[in-house]
């Protein structure tokens, strides 16, 4: 078994499988041989080499953890067709025209005629997504043009605050002397959770959502987006609000609220809009103003806005919109405002552990209003974006 490199070290990967989130925005999954257990929230820095010798880096969060948690070595695919091989450089062939795709349980599987897996053939793998810039080095390639079998360099994982599980620290570490938690709150691991995404600065929240099991804590997480075509991961997330019914709730509502910018994803990324109008959430809570679509709530159950825990289910998504709300929303496209972001998250007296992402305008509102409305800023993680 190959031990983990340094984090700081460039290794070579080698993208396994890609997947359109929309017509802007893909998902690249990367077999990285030897890279470290990488956690929910982390980014990497990835390096591409054009034949002339010049180099370009970026910085994507990324979305999918799972397939990181693979044995780290370096032997032959599972293959009943050649379809990838790992190489002596450690680096993953996949075969001409081959297809990837990853798998429930996050490793990742390339085929041609083929079966090969990567993950439980000991190589590590992540995901990170992509939205394509205008002007951008790295994003057009990344969206454009990449292909399974491709090489790309990775540095990383890094971070070790806006990362969920949370990072604990002794009781008398230094982080407690500067950051002291909340009197009376829960401790970090079982505290509810809030994530709180503009555009892509879902991507890393994403990851998250991913990462929990059964015994995780209520989630919630609102995401801004310009218009019902720029919502990321809506079908996986839709159906995880299902799934999640049976781990603790068992009502979906929809709702309207506003919002104001959208982050890019990753330093080759950038700004644009907020938020506005229809959520899909897996909760026991109808919010004012909202045309509420419900699935197994009880007609009587508490109509409180972003309130109570008691009947919340593990997992609830709301969608709200900038630029363009769905047909027949409640309430129009529009910014988003204190009081309605009030409405949407979980309140201060839970103390729940907040993470903030997206440009740096949606970031600096954001936390001040949370703050505002009592949360700890010890308890508000972020997150922020720009373009480059």
């Amino acid at each position: 078994m190959t031990p983990a490199a340094d984090p700081f070290d460039w290794l070579p990967g080698t993208v396994v499988a890609v997947s359109s989130q929309t017509a802007r925005a893909r998902s690249l999954t990367i077999a990285v041989p030897g890279l470290r257990e990488a956690r929910a929230g982390q980014h990497v820095d990835l390096r591409l080499t054009a034949d002339d010798g010049y180099t370009a880096v970026r910085s994507y969060s990324l979305s999918d953890v799972r397939g990181s948690r693979a044995a780290h070595g370096g032997r032959d695919l599972d293959s009943a067709g050649g379809a990838g091989r790992v190489g002596e450089d450690g680096s993953v062939r996949v075969s001409a025209g081959g297809a990837g795709r990853v798998g429930e349980d996050g490793s990742v599987r390339v085929s041609a005629g083929g079966a090969g897996r990567v993950g439980d053939a000991g190589i590590p793998s992540i995901e990170v997504t992509v939205e394509r810039m205008v002007d951008g080095e790295v994003s057009p390639y990344l969206v454009e043009d990449a292909e399974p079998g491709d090489p790309i360099e990775v540095r990383g994982p890094i971070g070790g605050w806006f990362v969920w599980p949370p990072t604990e620290f002794e009781p008398d570490s230094a982080v407690h002397a500067v950051l002291p938690e909340p009197p009376g709150a829960t401790p970090l691991r079982a505290a509810p959770v809030q994530l709180i995404g503009g555009g892509s600065g879902v991507a890393p929240l994403m990851a998250m959502v991913r990462a929990r099991g059964r015994d995780a804590p209520p989630f919630r997480l609102l995401a801004s987006v310009r218009d019902p075509r720029s919502r990321w991961f809506a079908g996986e997330l839709d159906e995880a609000v299902r799934a999640s019914s049976g781990m603790g709730g068992d009502s979906v509502a929809g709702a309207a609220t506003g919002g104001d910018s959208v982050a890019g994803a990753g330093g080759d990324s950038a700004a644009g809009a907020g938020a506005g109008g229809r959520s899909v959430a897996g909760a026991g809570a109808d919010l004012d103003g909202a045309a509420a679509t419900r699935a197994g709530a009880s007609d009587d159950a508490d109509p409180g806005a972003g309130g109570a825990l008691g009947a919340e289910a593990a997992l609830r998504v709301d969608w709200v919109y900038s630029r363009e709300a769905p047909e027949g929303e409640a309430r129009p496209a529009g910014r988003l405002t204190r009081d309605e972001l009030e409405r949407f998250v979980l309140p201060a007296s839970a103390h729940p552990l907040v993470y903030v992402c997206g440009a740096n305008s949606f970031v600096e509102a954001v936390a001040a209003w949370l703050v505002e409305l009592g949360h700890a800023p010890t308890r508000v993680r972020t997150e922020r974006f720009g373009g480059l």
